[in-house]
């Protein structure tokens, strides 16, 4: 297909990018299933160079007079284009390592199976005096990337995601997992840990917004670790000096604890081993020891620095520039009870929720934590709290972070095209500001 799509564009050079998806859900609410629906869709996408102009259009449709108009619209909207004098070539052939994404019983989900594995977490949340709601999704994918250059790449990939809310009239619990494997999906232990904390949380207590210890479960570290993604790891933002890296490479930012890596070819994460360019995707240490070292990049910021892409050419048309995709922040040796009962007195954070970027540069972020904030005294998680508001700086939180837990959970970031491998985390003297109205 991507050939004869190739062989239809008169265009000096011409990329082909293909993406197939199919996604199936469950989703139940007031302790009820109340949907089961799957979704197929494919895109094909065709860009044309015509010497330093390019022009881009999409179809749906596959059939052979489809594939003529996308290549003849793509190429009359590269003639209309201003020339580009950084516009690069596509990029050459290449073989990338192989990476195991595909597993056939995601696949395979099907809506009786998917009903049997929520039950049980129904019935728990009932049982409790609670309400349930959320959603089982399994997705199989493929994505093929052809150019006149000889690339042809192609990757099957498969996940799955249980998301579980359990509320009741002044608390609730939450949990948030994904896995390439649904089975690997135990919902009813999951569901366990949504009602337990939905239990724990009743009647919250205030709490005085200052400084406070914190430990901060994966999914909050990942929260927070998401927003340097988008703030300065990728070379456009760096190369236009919006940043918080812009002019730092070298420098220590966070603490010494402290090394995040891009690799696509982490076991926990969701990685794809070439970018949308082709490229293979190359592992790029970010952060080493608390030391600024490298961002990510496309043919485009490559060519402008003098290197060579690392394989992180975001989806046409990528007006945001190279961005990371496979982050993994290095755990410790602790495990979460472990830091929960090194804290004399602090709050347990589950996950933050409506969080906005107020100083890119300061990597400043406010928010609410959500479903599940409790008060830890002398080690041990006495009650709930209610719900506060923070304003910190990734960067400081990563600098005085105490602890380590060495279970680092995959969050992704569906939105940004990111997953986020991070551990727990015990933090000192984090900003609580006020206190959330919900």
């Amino acid at each position: 297909m991507l050939e004869e799509a190739l062989a239809m564009s008169a265009a000096d050079h011409t990329e082909v990018l293909l993406e197939a998806t199919r996604g199936s859900l469950t989703r139940f609410a007031n302790n009820q299933i109340h949907q089961s629906v799957t979704a197929e869709n494919h895109v094909l996408t065709l860009r044309a160079t015509v010497g330093r102009r390019s022009g881009m259009a999409s179809t749906n449709r596959l059939d052979s007079s489809a594939l003529r108009q996308v290549a003849d619209r793509a190429l009359a909207l590269a003639r209309l284009s201003p020339e580009d004098p950084e516009l690069p070539e596509p990029a050459p052939a290449a073989e990338p390592p192989a990476l195991e994404a595909f597993v056939a019983a995601t696949a395979a989900s099907d809506p009786e199976g998917r009903a049997a594995a929520v039950g049980p977490v129904l019935e728990a949340a009932a049982a409790s005096g609670f309400e349930a709601a959320g959603a089982l999704s399994a997705s199989s994918a493929a994505i093929a990337i052809a150019n006149t250059r000889g690339l042809f790449a192609y990757q099957p990939e498969t996940s799955a995601r249980f998301t579980c809310t359990v509320y009741g009239g002044d608390s609730s619990g939450w949990v948030d997992r994904h896995r390439r494997d649904l089975p690997a999906l135990d919902t009813e232990r999951l569901g366990r840990i949504a009602v337990d904390k939905a239990e724990r949380s009743r009647d919250p207590s205030p709490f005085e917004p200052g400084p406070t210890t914190v430990v901060l479960e994966p999914s909050a570290v990942a929260e927070l670790v998401s927003f340097l993604a988008v703030l300065g790891l990728g070379a456009q933002s760096e190369q236009e000096g919006r940043s918080f890296l812009a002019g730092r490479i070298g420098e220590r930012i966070t603490g010494e604890r402290v090394t995040l890596v891009d690799d696509a070819y982490d076991p926990r994460g969701f990685g794809r081993p070439f970018d949308f360019e082709g490229t293979p995707r190359r592992r790029v240490t970010t952060i080493e020891r608390g030391i600024a070292r490298a961002v990510v990049h496309d043919r485009r910021t490559a060519a402008r620095a003098g290197v060579e892409s690392t394989g992180h050419a975001g989806h046409p048309p990528a007006t945001e520039g190279p961005l990371p995709a496979s982050l993994v922040l290095e755990p410790g040796d602790l495990s979460l009870e472990d830091l929960i009962a090194s804290t004399a007195r602090g709050v347990l954070v589950t996950r933050f929720w409506y969080n906005r970027v107020v100083d890119p540069r300061r990597t400043l972020i406010t928010g609410m934590t959500r479903d599940g904030t409790f008060l830890i005294e002398d080690g041990r998680i006495v009650r709930g709290v209610r719900n506060l508001r923070f304003n910190e700086s990734v960067l400081g939180v990563l600098e005085r972070a105490e602890a380590w837990g060495r279970e680092a959970e995959p969050t992704v970031f569906d939105d940004a095209g990111l997953c986020v491998v991070a551990p727990a985390l015990k933090v000192r003297d984090f900003c609580f500001t006020g206190v959330s109205p919900s």
